[in-house]
């Protein structure tokens, strides 16, 4: 059985070593500087899995960064369309080209005075001159500006405008794989974009009032294809961009005009909206569908989900070395890493394995390919969208109740721990949710913990 990795080449005639191949997005070939990422991984089977992770880790954070440096190029637009702000720091960034030290003041001797009133002509002499007063006809606001700092001193630099927050935000807080930083800045960008239609213009971050924000937040209710939560969510997003620009361009006395901003429909639509555990007799039905339906893969998630209360990606995204499956206490460690993303840093813990959940487990493992994912055809980033695209297809074949998809799993876990007398604490492990107290978030050990988890689910499952 050949190696089975994203992007590996087996050893050929030609080429006697393994090679990590991969081409690199068109949008991005400008950036990075080529068109394909290639490294040798090594002689045989084992040096390739080794270095495999180190090598794919390093080509995402240079894709990553490539994306990055395209947004930042992307922004740099002609100097008429910049920001007034972004127009001041280039020109204060010119008069120092041209010698002057100091431009946001006046010069501080005659020498100096004399030497900016050179610059300031040779600018002007560029320019006809009106016939009457003999003073140049400035036409090009840039030139104006130079020359105004020169025979004084620099205007007070603007302040920041949205588009400047929106800017500093994304350089300063979007990060992760190339796939991250698109989505998260598309996301930015769209929810900025509706904010500008709200108020028919680009405010300046200290000028936007609570009225505005009012305005910003009907206007998205008004959509129609937003529901209240969807509404919180984008308004979350601006109100993060305004305290970043408050704190990062130290805007004194600013206030968010975002926050505690009241949305219409929310509490209604949270009861209306939630999510319900399936019925007994409907989950055994959903669960003989499934796996008599879908590929193997899928069959398996589908197990483990169900016998672990995981969330999507948290299962599509394991890999080998996160599965221990020997002695007492065999479980799925639920951590960060570049091909799957976890919620919260509660959400990184250690979930027991036992019944059902801990013979999917097994097969996964067995049936795993030789690289370092149980599930390598859904662990890239589409892996858990294309999940639960698969799997809710099959859920409604059997309901069509909105409250009852794959995320309900979740839901049955929590019925099964509170029955089974579960303390909170020991479900909030089990399930990643918040722990509480800090006691509770940083005392004891993690063998300790999946004792108790341990048994919690045994006798969650009736497990003796």
């Amino acid at each position: 059985m050949g190696l089975v990795l994203k992007y590996v080449q087996e050893p050929s005639a030609s080429r006697r070593q393994y090679r990590y191949r991969r081409r690199v997005p068109d949008d991005l070939q400008s950036i990075a500087g080529k068109k394909e990422l290639i490294a040798t991984l090594g002689d045989s089977e084992k040096e390739a899995l080794k270095a495999y992770p180190r090598i794919h880790a390093g080509f995402e954070e240079e894709l990553a960064l490539a994306r990055k440096a395209l947004v930042a190029e992307k922004a740099k637009l002609p100097f008429a369309e910049l920001s007034d702000r972004e127009r001041y720091d280039i020109l204060l960034a010119r008069l120092r080209e041209l010698g002057v030290d100091n431009p946001e003041a006046v010069a501080s001797n005659d020498e100096q005075g004399f030497q900016r009133e050179i610059i300031a002509e040779g600018i002007a002499a560029r320019y006809p001159h009106d016939e009457k007063t003999g003073n140049p006809i400035i036409t090009d606001k840039a030139d104006a500006f130079l020359i105004q700092s020169l025979m004084s001193k620099a205007p007070r630099k603007p302040s920041p405008s949205l588009d400047d927050a929106v800017k500093l935000y994304l350089k300063d807080k979007v990060a992760g794989s190339a796939f991250d930083v698109k989505k998260n800045t598309q996301r930015v960008e769209r929810v900025i974009s509706r904010l500008k239609r709200a108020l028919g213009k680009t405010p300046q971050v200290d000028k936007i009032t609570r009225d505005d924000a009012r305005k910003v937040r009907d206007h998205l209710l008004g959509l129609g294809s937003l529901t209240p939560a969807s509404v919180r969510r984008e308004l979350n997003i601006v109100k993060a961009i305004i305290n970043h620009a408050i704190t990062e361009f130290e805007l004194g006395g600013c206030n968010n005009p975002f926050r505690k901003l009241d949305i219409a429909g929310l509490d209604e639509e949270n009861e209306a909206d939630k999510r319900y555990p399936f019925p007994a007799d409907m989950l055994i039905e959903v669960r003989n569908h499934i796996l008599s339906t879908v590929n193997p893969d899928l069959q398996l998630i589908w197990r483990l989900l169900e016998g672990t209360g995981c969330r999507m990606a948290e299962v599509s995204g394991l890999r080998v070395d996160d599965v221990t499956i020997i002695g007492d206490t065999p479980n799925i460690r639920v951590t960060w890493h570049e091909d799957r993303r976890i919620k919260t840093k509660t959400s990184k813990r250690h979930v027991p394995l036992v019944g059902d959940a801990l013979a999917a487990a097994i097969e996964a493992l067995a049936a795993a390919d030789a690289g370092p994912m149980v599930f390598s055809r859904y662990s890239d980033e589409n892996g858990p969208t294309n999940v639960s695209k698969a799997l809710m297809d099959r859920v409604r074949e059997i309901t069509d109740n909105s409250r009852l998809v794959v995320h309900s799993l979740r839901h049955n876990m929590k019925d099964r721990l509170l029955l089974a007398g579960v303390a909170e604490l020991d479900q909030n492990i089990i399930l990643g949710h918040s722990l509480g107290g800090v006691g509770n978030r940083t005392y004891g050990g993690e063998q300790a913990k999946l004792v108790v988890t341990t048994a919690a689910m045994k006798k969650a499952f009736g497990i003796a």
